[in-house]
């Protein structure tokens, strides 16, 4: 009998809030109107949310961070808060003015990205629920697509009764059944991030809810390491153009091998090595192809 979706998160994630639990319970069907109903679909969908919760152990994003944390993350050249190594200081273990300044009015281009209009939008519509929606627009549009007041009351957004309905209506707006189909978790994972953090986390849960659905019956015991992916193949082969010792096996899955390649490619160009061929690491391949040639 095929695991009904409360079942499969309980299976990797045992202490997962009652909320998402309940939600599960009584919003099922909601998964099945907009089709993530299949083995894969669920197993994608699951591994982004269960990533952006914590294992569904987190309600609403947390911003209590020290001073070399907010340098790591939000700093110059890191991203567009731009936070100086004076402001973390003052900054430091400050939720709200820490919000303020990376989503707020604090980081106007942010702000006008997120539709945060007043003060105190930063704070007030930071990360929250299933997929971690943020900024008033999104809680705006989601809601509305929703049928939910979710910028009036961003707290419904975590209410059983509705807190699968912002992710799954991300879900749909992305078109993200399709790259699910194709086990892609690299695009699933760029249009729900908009970049690649935290990437060998989200696969790390893909594993393990397929390894689940594997025990289940739901998917064939191959599964657990993915399907070929033509980007994947491109990817390995520019790599074995730029001198990958070992040379890859150009077979489109991203395994250990392709992520040890990544990151000494990465080593080399002088970018940040964490192995994950996000956009800066594709474009630099691509410079290092296009030189050869």
């Amino acid at each position: 009998m095929p695991l009904t979706p409360l079942a499969l998160v309980e299976s990797v994630a045992p202490n997962a809030l009652p909320n998402y639990l309940r939600s599960l319970e009584s919003s099922a069907a909601l998964l099945t109107q907009r089709g993530i109903n299949t083995p894969l679909r669920l197993a994608h969908f699951f591994a982004q949310s269960l990533h952006e919760t914590g294992g569904f152990t987190i309600l609403r994003e947390s911003l209590n961070y020290s001073a070399p944390r907010l340098l790591e993350i939000f700093g110059v050249n890191r991203h567009s808060a731009a936070i100086t190594e004076s402001e973390a200081l003052v900054l430091a273990r400050d939720e709200r003015a820490i919000a303020e300044r990376v989503y707020g009015l604090g980081n106007p281009s942010k702000a006008r990205e997120l539709g945060n209009t007043q003060p105190g939008d930063g704070f007030r519509y930071r990360g929250n629920g299933v997929l971690q929606m943020t900024g008033r627009g999104a809680h705006k549009t989601i809601g509305a697509a929703s049928g939910v007041d979710f910028e009036g009351n961003p707290d419904l957004a975590t209410a059983p009764e509705h807190a699968l309905k912002p992710a799954v209506q991300e879900w749909t707006d992305k078109g993200l059944n399709a790259f699910a189909d194709r086990d892609d978790i690299r695009t699933i994972t760029l249009r729900i991030n908009g970049g690649f953090n935290g990437f060998e986390e989200r696969q790390a849960w893909l594993v393990k809810l397929k390894k689940s659905l594997i025990a289940a019956g739901d998917l064939p015991s191959g599964a657990e390491i993915g399907s070929p992916s033509d980007d994947v193949r491109a990817l390995q082969t520019d790599l074995n153009t730029l001198g990958a010792n070992p040379p890859l096996e150009v077979d489109g899955v991203l395994g250990p091998a392709t992520a040890v390649a990544v990151k000494a490619f990465q080593v080399a160009a002088g970018l940040k090595a964490d192995g994950i061929a996000g956009p800066v690491t594709l474009a630099a391949i691509k410079l290092g192809i296009d030189a050869r040639r």
